[in-house]
């Protein structure tokens, strides 16, 4: 009877290892394919957000395009002022402000041969994305070319991923550098944590 026991009790400490064993391995594969679903996820929801910042970036672009075109002459002023009238409407989203020019001296940028003008602009749409424009428009001496360069030293530490370190726009000539990042978020909140910001650079 003793040996029957024996063996039956060491049968069953078997039995309840390979349970255990079992129930481990079926554990670790389901918390591996439930971590494996949030990344994927996670990576959907960023992707997202991500072509949303970026929409939102290349709508602030064709809308510094747009009024580059249409208040050239107020923008390449000397002293102009940014959109006639005050009031800058693109794609059915419409500012009370235009976009607002900071001077030469303090907004990191030193000119040779000509003049500048540097706009910038933030607007809002549908609520949860935002654009966000850095203009510089850079009217050249009809003899002379007039070179921009970064009181920093660089003017890509000034315009983010520009190419060069400095820019030279060809006598006589009227050059624009535009800038636009945009974010999944209004424009309120772009320093919240989760906000993805996508930046455009254009050159023309």
């Amino acid at each position: 009877m003793s040996d029957h026991k024996t063996k039956h009790e060491h049968n069953s400490g078997i039995a309840l290892l390979m349970t255990i064993m079992v129930l481990s391995v079926v554990v670790a594969v389901t918390l591996a394919i439930v971590e494996l679903s949030l990344k994927q996820l996670q990576l959907s929801v960023d992707t997202r957000d991500s072509e949303v910042a970026f929409h939102a970036a290349n709508a602030g672009l064709e809308c510094a395009r747009y009024w580059r075109r249409v208040a050239s002459t107020s923008l390449e002023a000397p002293t102009g002022t940014g959109v006639p009238g005050g009031v800058m409407e693109c794609m059915s989203s419409v500012s009370s402000s235009s976009l607002l020019r900071t001077s030469a001296s303090g907004d990191g940028l030193d000119v040779t041969g000509g003049t500048i003008g540097r706009f910038t602009k933030s607007m809002t749409w549908n609520l949860n994305r935002c654009s966000v424009i850095d203009m510089l428009v850079i009217v050249s001496g009809t003899t002379s070319s007039a070179v921009v360069t970064a009181e920093a030293g660089n003017l890509n530490q000034v315009f983010a991923n520009y190419p060069t370190a400095s820019k030279t726009c060809p006598p006589g000539a009227k050059c624009t550098i535009v800038s636009a990042a945009g974010y999944n978020s209004s424009c309120a909140n772009i320093n919240t944590a989760g906000t993805l910001k996508r930046e455009v650079l254009l050159e023309f």
